[in-house]
Order: structure tokens, then C-alpha cells, then sequence
């Protein structure tokens, strides 16, 4: 089969000649339709950042494939598997391998669920950054009236905003804070109601002009007016300035708040953490979703709640995959989606 292989930062090959994975015990083997970069691959392309924490695949021969949010149709069911049939849609979340043909699928809550006709592969595709987003949303805890920024409007910040107006509209206001104008517009439609491109401006200093301020035990205890800060950013080393932790612990309210991390970290950071000892804030750390989750996020897509198609800013053919990782990186783009197969042959 075709499939993409994995070598080292920023050289990826696409070769013809993988051995077809088969469905083994507890197992379905997925014929891939499409599949998205996340932001984990693009750290492992660049950096080889979470190279061991289950982003590839190895194959027989000991070849690495990545590959993680995907869906596609089932072609084979492996011994003990009930519940599960040839032909059904799914979406696929595992530790690599969907950069290819096909993919082996364990049967579990966590990782398939079944999507129906009406939600396109490509849209199902993002179901598992969509799952992330409804844990945030959740963790965060956010009661009537509160104000929440999201920090980074990827995927995974755009999804938190449409998780937002879909699960909490009793919240106060939504403040998405990136460096890419044209994400920010983006966040805007989905439905925040302020953008602020830290590019541009102090972003600690501007939720503070939208939210107003507030004073601590000490005079020097100032926040502005929001109750948690979601981190969907976390810290790449060509970064300038603060890093968005250090900015949430300023920017946050004296008392009560929380910051919920979700995104990742390419390297080490320096903080100073008065304001964890001062504000007294809960800090969050969040890795996946609950299995009811994973299925919220197709029957939200189902229903039109939540619309993704806005989200695949770009598309390319396995082959062109390298090309892909670029354009994911470029600092503009959503969500590129690699079609591995037309959905009228899978």
C-alpha cells in the first residue's frame, strides 16, 4: 500500500511498497478516506518533539507512520470484534498509521465511533480536536456571566470557541488572542466576541481594557476580570515574547480562576509564578476527551450545531504530504487535511 514514512525532523518519504496492515484481535482495519494534521504531528516534523508518545505507527518493518485524526470506512473485522461491520463509516483516532491506505482500528471507546452519511469524512476527520475542545470547555468550569480567553486559535482554540456557544452560551465574554490575523477573524465568526492579535498589542493589557481590572490581597496583585484562560497554544521555540502561561497568570483574575493547558511544549520555558502563589488559581492540564465526548462531537456535527468545514483551510493528496506539513506550519492555515482516498471508492 501507499503509505508516508517518517524519518527524521522535516523529511518525510512517500513510499509504495508498506505492507498492508491486517485487523487483528479486538481490531477493525480502516480504509482511510482522510486524515488531518494535528499539532502534535507538526511538533514531531519539526523537532521530533513527542517522538515516543505515540504519534507513529512502526509497521513490520520497522518503518514509522504518522497519522492520528482520520476517518474512513471499515473493510475487515478482526477476531472478537461485536458491534462493528464491513462497510460501516468511522472515525479513527490512534497513535499514528492513517497517513496511508489503510489503518488497523482498536475497538474501544476512545478510539472509533461510528458517523453517519449525513457528516463528510473530511469533517469526521476533525472529530477528535473537537473532543479535545468539549473537555476544555468542560474543565474550565465556566458559570453564567464569566469571561474566558483562548489562548491560540488553531483546530484546537476554534474548536474551544464553537464548543463554547454550542455547550456554554450563559458565559460572559470570549476573548481569543493569536498572532495570525486571519485565525482571528475566523474566531470571530465562530463567535468570540473580541479578538486580539498579541503581534500587535499586550495582550495581558488589552483583556484587561475589555474585561476591566481587578486587585488582589496586595496592591500589586492586579488581573483583569476573567475567570480561566484556555491554553491552546503551550510554547514552540521560535515563539517571541511571554509565553502564553505566563500571560495567562498575569492576565488572570485574583481569585477563583483557572487555566486549563491543553497546548503543547517544544522546549523548556522560565515563568514567574508570583501570581501562582498570589491569585491562587487552579492550573489544568488536559490530554483527550471522555469517551461520551468523542461521540458529542459527531452528533454536534451531525445536527449542524457545529459546523468544521470552515476549519479545512487547505487540502492535498498523500503524495504531496511534505508540502502539506509546510502549509501547516505557515501560521495561516487551520486545519489541512490530506485525502487519502476519494469516498466513492472506500
Amino acid at each position: 500500500m501507499k503509505a508516508a514514512i517518517f524519518h527524521d525532523p522535516g523529511k518525510l518519504e512517500v513510499r509504495r511498497d508498506v505492507r498492508e496492515p491486517v485487523a487483528g484481535p479486538g481490531e477493525v482495519l480502516l480504509k482511510v478516506a482522510a486524515c488531518g494534521i494535528c499539532g502534535s504531528d507538526l511538533h514531531l516534523y519539526r523537532t521530533n518533539a513527542h517522538r515516543g508518545a505515540g504519534l507513529l505507527r512502526t509497521d513490520e518493518d520497522g518503518r514509522e507512520i504518522p497519522g492520528h485524526e482520520y476517518a474512513g470506512r471499515i473493510v475487515a473485522v478482526g477476531e472478537g470484534v461485536e458491534g462493528w461491520s464491513v462497510g460501516q463509516r468511522v472515525v479513527g483516532v490512534t497513535g499514528g498509521g492513517a497517513f496511508a491506505e489503510y489503518v488497523p482500528v482498536p475497538v474501544n471507546d476512545y478510539q472509533i465511533v461510528a458517523i453517519p452519511e449525513t457528516v463528510s469524512y473530511e469533517e469526521a476527520a476533525t472529530t477528535e480536536p473537537l473532543a479535545d475542545a468539549l473537555q476544555l470547555v468542560r474543565l474550565a468550569d465556566l458559570q453564567p456571566g464569566e469571561n474566558v480567553v483562548v489562548f491560540g486559535v488553531g483546530i484546537i482554540g476554534l474548536g474551544v470557541v464553537q464548543a463554547l456557544r454550542a455547550k456554554a452560551p450563559h458565559v460572559g465574554q470570549v476573548i481569543a488572542i493569536d498572532v495570525s490575523q486571519s485565525r482571528l477573524d475566523l474566531a470571530l465568526q465562530l463567535g468570540a466576541t473580541h479578538i486580539i492579535n498579541a503581534g500587535d498589542m499586550d495582550a495581558v493589557e488589552a483583556v484587561m481594557d475589555i474585561c476591566g481590572r481587578r486587585v488582589g490581597a496586595f496592591p500589586t496583585t492586579t488581573g483583569a476580570n476573567v475567570a480561566a484562560v484556555i491554553d491552546c497554544a503551550g510554547y514552540l521555540k521560535h515563539m517571541k515574547g511571554r509565553p502564553p502561561l505566563q500571560q495567562a497568570l498575569d492576565m488572570l483574575q485574583p481569585y477563583g480562576g483557572r487555566i486549563v493547558c491543553f497546548g503543547a511544549y517544544e522546549g523548556e520555558v522560565t515563568l514567574d509564578l508570583t501570581f501562582l502563589i498570589e491569585k491562587q488559581p487552579r492550573i489544568i492540564g488536559s490530554l483527550g476527551y471522555l469517551p461520551s465526548e468523542l461521540k458529542e462531537a459527531v452528533t454536534l456535527m451531525a445536527s449542524g450545531t457545529i459546523d468544521r468545514r470552515k476549519l479545512i483551510s487547505d487540502r492535498f493528496a498523500l503524495d504531496d504530504i511534505t508540502q502539506a506539513f509546510e502549509t501547516q506550519g505557515n501560521g495561516r492555515a487551520i486545519k489541512v487535511m490530506i485525502e487519502v482516498a476519494q469516498p466513492d471508492t472506500v
